[in-house]
C-alpha cells in the first residue's frame, strides 16, 4: 500500500481535534465538579462517593485519550495515526498518558475486578474511602480511594497522581482549543 493511505488527510483533522476535544472536556468538567465539591467543605463529607466516581470517570477518559496516541492496534493506519497524533501535541513515550496499566485496568475492568475480589479476600478491605493517606496503615487494600494529602486517586489497590495526569489534559485542551478556532486544522500556533 501507498504511505499516503496511511496519513490523515486534512479534511478528516477535525474528526481527531473534536474527539479529543470532547475527552478533554469531559475530564476539564469533572475538575470542576471537584472543584465546586471542594469549595463547599460541607458537601465534601457528604459526597465521597460522587468524589470518587469522578475520579473514576477521569482515569477511563484519560485512558481514551492515551489509545489516540497509543493505539492498541500498533500497525498500519493505526500506528501512522498514534504517530501523526503524538507529533501534533508533542507527546512522547514519557508521557503520563502512556500508563498502559491505567489502560489495561480501565479496558478490562471486568477482569480486573475478578482478579482483585480473588487475591484481597481476606484483611483489610476499603470499598471506598476519600480522606489523608495518614490515617490509613499500609495493610488497608482499597477497591477506590481518594488520599487528599497526596492527590492520589486508587482504584483496585492501583495508585494514579492526579496532578501531573491533570496538567497534561490541560495543556492538549488548550492546544485542541486553538485548532477549534484555527478551522478544525493541525496547527500549534
Amino acid at each position: 500500500m501507498r504511505k499516503s493511505e496511511f496519513e490523515i488527510h486534512p479534511f478528516n483533522e477535525a474528526f481527531y481535534i473534536q474527539a479529543l476535544l470532547t475527552k478533554t472536556s469531559s475530564i476539564l468538567n469533572d475538575v470542576e465538579s471537584l472543584n465546586f465539591i471542594w469549595e463547599n467543605a460541607d458537601y465534601v463529607d457528604q459526597n465521597d462517593e460522587e468524589i470518587l466516581n469522578i475520579f473514576q470517570n477521569i482515569i477511563i477518559n484519560v485512558a481514551g485519550i492515551s489509545r489516540f496516541f497509543w493505539p492498541a492496534k500498533n500497525s498500519g493506519f493505526y500506528k501512522a495515526r498514534g504517530e501523526r497524533l503524538r507529533e501534533i501535541y508533542l507527546v512522547n513515550d514519557l508521557n503520563v498518558l502512556k500508563n498502559r496499566d491505567m489502560r489495561n485496568l480501565i479496558e478490562h475492568f471486568d477482569e480486573n475486578l475478578d482478579d482483585f475480589l480473588n487475591e484481597f479476600n481476606t484483611g483489610r478491605v476499603m470499598l471506598n474511602y476519600t480522606g489523608l493517606s495518614t490515617h490509613i496503615d499500609d495493610t488497608t487494600i482499597f477497591f477506590r480511594a481518594f488520599f487528599y494529602d497526596k492527590f492520589i486517586f486508587k482504584i483496585l489497590n492501583v495508585e494514579y497522581k492526579i496532578e501531573p495526569i491533570i496538567e497534561e489534559i490541560n495543556r492538549i485542551h488548550e492546544i485542541l482549543l486553538r485548532q477549534q478556532e484555527k478551522g478544525d486544522r493541525f496547527t500549534l500556533e
